[in-house]
C-alpha cells in the first residue's frame, strides 16, 4: 500500500505540473500583449515597461541566455509563473495586493456557504435515499424517485432566480456586508435543492443494487430485520461510490459556486475566478486553476486510501 500511495503521489505531482504548464500556454504565449490592458495607452512607454517589469512580463518566456546556471530556467517568465502557482507569492495584475492575501480573504466566504451546503447536502441525501430504498416499490418509493427527477430537471437558473426572489422579500437589502451575513440561508438551500435530486437518485441506485446480493438474502433468511441489514451492513458495503461522490465534492469547499456566488454578489473565490477570467488578471486565474488541481489530485488520493479502508478485500498495489 505504502508503494502505491508513493507511485499515486508522484502521479499526482505530475499531473499538476501538466495543469500549470497548460495555464502558462493558455494565458502568457496565446493570450497575447496583457499589458496594454492594464496600462493607459495615453501613457508614455516607461509606464507600460515598469508594469511589465513590476510583473516579470519582460523577461524571457522559457529560456534567459544572460542569467547564470539555473537561473537560466527560473528568470524567466515560465520559471516565475510555476514559483507563484505554488508559493502565491506573486501579485494581481489589476490590484497589486498578494495572491495570498486575496485567496484568503476570498476562501471565508466561499467556506461559509459551501461547508453548510456539502454536509447538508450529504445528509438529506442520504436520509431520504435510504427511506425511498427501505419502502422501496411503494407509493413513498415512487413519490420520492418523482421529486428527485422533477428537482433534476429544474435548471440551476430558476432555483437562482427564485431564491433571489426570496431573498428580496425577506431581506431587502440584500447585500453581502463584511459582518457576518444573516442571509446565508437562502444560498445554502439552494445549493442543497439543486443537488438533492441527483444525489437522491444516485445513492438510491447504489442501495437498490446492493440489497439484491446473495448476503441481504442470507441475512432475510435468518430473520434479521430489514432495518438492521440497510443500516448495519448494506450502507457500509456502499460506501465506495458515496465517497468517491462526496470526495469529488470536496473542490467546491474551495471554489464555491461560480454561478450562485456572482448571481447573489458573494464575494468569494468563484466570484473571484469569474471576475478574474473578465479583467484577464492571469496570475490569480493560474493560482485558482493550480489550487483546484491539488485539491482534485489529493481528493482523488484520499479515496483510493479510503477504499481500502472501507473494504478489506480492496488491495492497493
Amino acid at each position: 500500500m505504502d508503494a502505491y500511495i508513493i507511485r499515486r503521489l508522484v502521479q499526482s505531482v505530475f499531473t499538476i505540473l501538466g495543469v500549470m504548464v497548460l495555464t502558462f500556454l493558455l494565458f502568457n504565449i496565446m493570450a497575447g500583449d496583457i499589458s496594454s490592458q492594464y496600462v493607459n495607452p495615453k501613457a508614455g512607454p516607461e509606464q507600460k515597461q515598469a508594469f511589465q517589469a513590476r510583473h516579470k512580463l519582460d523577461l524571457p518566456k522559457f529560456y534567459n541566455a544572460q542569467a547564470p546556471g539555473l537561473a537560466k530556467i527560473s528568470q524567466t517568465q515560465f520559471g516565475y509563473h510555476m514559483w507563484n502557482c505554488v508559493s502565491f507569492q506573486g501579485k494581481s495584475f489589476r490590484t497589486e495586493e498578494t495572491l495570498f492575501d486575496i485567496i484568503v480573504a476570498k476562501a471565508r466566504f466561499s467556506l461559509a456557504i459551501s461547508v453548510p451546503a456539502l454536509a447538508l447536502g450529504w445528509l438529506t441525501a442520504m436520509i431520504v435515499s435510504c427511506v425511498v430504498a427501505y419502502f422501496r416499490g411503494t407509493w413513498i418509493d415512487h413519490l420520492g424517485v418523482l421529486i428527485s427527477v422533477v428537482g433534476m430537471c429544474v435548471p440551476f437558473l430558476a432555483y437562482m432566480i427564485i431564491g433571489q426572489w426570496l431573498m428580496f422579500q425577506i431581506y431587502p437589502p440584500a447585500a453581502w456586508g463584511h459582518d457576518p451575513p444573516t442571509n446565508i440561508y437562502i444560498p445554502v438551500v439552494i445549493a442543497v435543492l439543486a443537488g438533492l435530486g441527483g444525489s437522491v437518485r444516485f445513492y438510491r441506485t447504489i442501495i437498490l443494487n446492493e440489497i439484491h446480493q446473495d448476503y441481504v438474502r442470507t441475512a432475510r433468511a435468518k430473520g434479521v430485520a430489514l432495518p438492521d441489514i440497510l443500516f448495519k451492513h448494506v450502507l457500509k458495503n456502499c460506501m465506495l461510490p458515496i465517497l468517491t461522490n462526496l470526495v469529488l465534492a470536496i473542490p467546491f469547499l474551495i471554489m464555491g459556486n461560480l454561478l450562485l456566488e456572482k448571481f447573489f454578489g458573494i464575494p468569494g473565490l468563484g466570484d473571484l475566478m469569474i471576475s478574474s477570467i473578465t479583467d484577464r488578471d492571469v496570475p490569480i486565474i493560474t493560482a485558482l486553476t493550480f489550487l483546484t488541481a491539488v485539491i482534485y489530485a489529493g481528493g482523488l488520493l484520499i479515496t483510493d486510501i479510503l477504499y481500502a479502508i472501507f473494504d478489506p478485500r480492496i488491495r492497493l498495489r
